[in-house]
């Protein structure tokens, strides 16, 4: 390794064998425990989204309605009610990876 031309501090000296393979061993069992967190964290994140994604869904369904009622009001219900059903669903979904995350002990 050819040594830093713009650094004022000498080159590091070589490690021994010996402490060299202890850190490749400590850093091969970091890798392995933060595998199975970040898995963890990984499938919770896609859960919340597809959960969002439906109910974000479900209030344009019932939101489409509107456009197929026969008077103003009517349709006013079920384009406020799509409304309702999206922001609910979403808040549920965020409140309820809040509270499984806080049961897992992220925060």
């Amino acid at each position: 390794m050819e040594p830093d031309r713009h650094s004022s501090l000498p080159p590091r000296a070589k490690r021994p064998a010996w402490v060299q393979a202890e850190y490749e061993r400590i850093g091969r069992e970091r890798e392995q425990a933060s595998r199975e967190p970040d898995r963890i964290y990984r499938r919770e994140l896609v859960r919340v989204c597809v959960q969002m994604f439906g109910w974000t869904v479900a209030g344009l369904c019932v939101a489409a309605f509107a456009f197929r009622a026969h008077d103003r009001e009517t349709g006013m219900i079920f384009l406020y009610g799509g409304m309702v059903v999206n922001w609910g669903g979403v808040l549920w979904s965020i409140v309820a990876a809040y509270l499984r995350g806080e049961a897992r002990g992220d925060w």
